[in-house]
């Protein structure tokens, strides 16, 4: 099959990512017999998931964790097609290889022929017609026959594809699902997630701070090596969409500390600071899943990435994509330079959802998958200068002080995000109906306070902290979460991590029932 990634951003019109799916690839011998256990075990099971006669079962990652658990990803098919959102987890016991739970998200597929009548090519033509680009595609169209689940429960052969577009007139990436037979269009949606030697760096959002760099025979580079495995490194996109080099300096002293002129060039000291901010928030989201979480960088095997910055001109945007497994930052026309500290931490996340999780960047899902990155930015900011962190989200990025893409305490501020579930969450953009999730953490982590209100139930509580919280989130969204996660499985998902770290009689897993309740999720 092809590669398949998927998208996100920070605000419905700005900040973005790419997402692909864990290849099986792991070349240990361990990690493949816990596959092949993984795989029996849902076999033995299909009938009692009620999965017909055809159903199969694919793993593709293994994770192990410090309790003595490995957890292993698994695809669902049918008939040898991938089946969209069908994936699950089957959690092991490292010594004795039983599996101990699974977590459980199989998409109830029918019997149905998956003979094609519409050819790749004629899947391609269709979606290029419905997405209409301004330009030629940044990269080659992406397609792979799946098995999809329709709004109506109907299974359908579908071709699923993506397209990415990205110059000075648009930057878009949007998927399509294409019925494989009758060529109707049965689902497309935006896939841009958005909001993404040691020198020092004059940084427009975090004063003045350390950067990494690396000495070459001209002077110093803005590659640090002492991270990723070829050294993660930031890069001047120069107003353009494509290219882009390295950013140099004679004497390791970068950037002004003031919001990018034009008029100043991206290779002065005023354009080196968009390169400041965005170098100095890739070293701290690195560390932060490092030390926090002992997660070695995106892909959690150390592999290298890097920041582009003056993306375009005037982008008022930055995402993630997994297709340069990259951070890209523009600088902003209504907003200012799209690079402080929580943006960096929020578009990076949106790569460790992908390789986790891969939450579909739609409906509930894709209000987690939001979620999760404005979490880990947020975290990741408290983890850089505690004293001054907070739980707005993009609050730099305004002239007015308070003023903010989300509030996490009380999503409603920002005027259109709900503080409360309902099914109609579902229906929003998944900027705003992240807001569920972000509240739901702020109680777990902070209990209700005078800036959140009480609970929609009413209720009044005390949070668990910051720490407890952080984990309980991560292990849930890199153990427990499916792609097709929505509100009333992350409850349970962080339930069952709250269960593995502290036990079900602690404190935190009752905070974790409590917060959910607070929010108006419930079993």
């Amino acid at each position: 099959m092809e590669r398949h990634p998927g998208w996100t951003s920070l605000v419905a019109f700005t900040l973005a990512v790419v997402m692909t799916p864990p290849a099986f690839s792991t070349p240990n011998r361990a990690a493949g017999l816990l596959g092949l256990r993984a795989e029996k075990h849902l076999e033995r099971k299909r009938a009692e998931m009620r999965l017909p006669d055809g159903s199969g079962f694919e793993a593709r990652s293994v994770v192990w964790d410090d309790l003595g658990r490995a957890h292993v990803r698994v695809e669902q098919k049918w008939k040898g097609l991938p089946v969209f959102e069908g994936d699950m987890v089957v959690h092991l016991d490292t010594r004795s290889s039983d599996v101990v739970g699974v977590t459980e998200a199989s998409v109830r597929v029918r019997p149905v022929d998956v003979t094609t009548k519409l050819s790749r090519s004629d899947a391609l033509a269709l979606a290029h017609e419905a997405f209409q680009p301004l330009g030629a595609y940044t990269r080659e169209p992406e397609s792979s026959l799946v098995l999809f689940q329709t709004e109506n429960g109907a299974t359908v052969p579908a071709w699923h594809v993506h397209l990415e577009v990205e110059n000075d007139f648009e930057v878009r990436h949007q998927d399509f699902m294409i019925d494989a037979r009758s060529g109707a269009l049965l689902k497309a949606w935006n896939t841009l997630m958005e909001i993404g030697a040691t020198g020092t760096g004059l940084s427009q959002y975090s004063r003045t701070v350390p950067l990494f760099t690396n000495s070459t025979a001209e002077g110093y580079e803005l590659r640090d090596m002492t991270r990723g495995s070829t050294g993660n490194r930031t890069l001047n996109m120069n107003r353009r969409t494509l290219g882009g080099a390295i950013f140099t300096d004679s004497d390791n002293v970068w950037g002004d500390g003031e919001n990018f002129k034009t008029a100043s060039g991206t290779t002065s000291a005023n354009g080196q600071t968009a390169a400041v901010d965005a170098h100095f928030g890739l070293q701290q989201t690195w560390d932060y899943f490092l030390f926090v979480h002992e997660r070695a960088g995106i892909d959690a095997m150390g592999t290298a990435t890097f920041s582009r910055v003056h993306f375009s001109r005037n982008y008022d945007n930055a995402f993630w994509s997994d297709s340069c497994f990259c951070v890209t930052y523009g600088d902003g026309n209504f907003f200012s330079v799209l690079t402080p500290l929580d943006v960096a931490g929020h578009e990076m996340s949106h790569g460790i959802c992908s390789k986790t999780a891969n939450l579909t960047y739609s409906g509930e899902s894709g209000g987690l998958n939001e979620a999760s990155s404005d979490i880990f930015g947020t975290m990741v900011e408290f983890y850089t200068r505690p004293e001054t962190a907070n739980y707005l989200i993009g609050e730099q990025l305004y002239s007015s002080p308070g003023t903010a893409l989300r509030y996490m305490y009380k999503p409603s501020l920002d005027g259109r995000s709900p503080d409360c579930y309902s099914e109609s969450v579902a229906t929003l953009d998944v900027h705003l109906s992240s807001g569920i999730a972000n509240r739901f953490f702020y109680f777990l982590a902070e209990g209700t306070t005078e800036l959140s209100g009480p609970g929609c139930d009413g209720s009044t509580f005390s949070g668990v902290g910051r720490g407890a919280a952080e984990k309980i989130w991560y292990r849930a969204l890199t153990v427990y979460m499916t792609s097709g996660t929505k509100y009333t499985g992350a409850r349970t998902a962080t339930l069952e991590a709250a269960r593995d770290l502290y036990s079900e009689d602690s404190p935190e897993y009752r905070a974790v029932a409590t917060a959910w309740s607070a929010v108006n999720v419930s079993e």
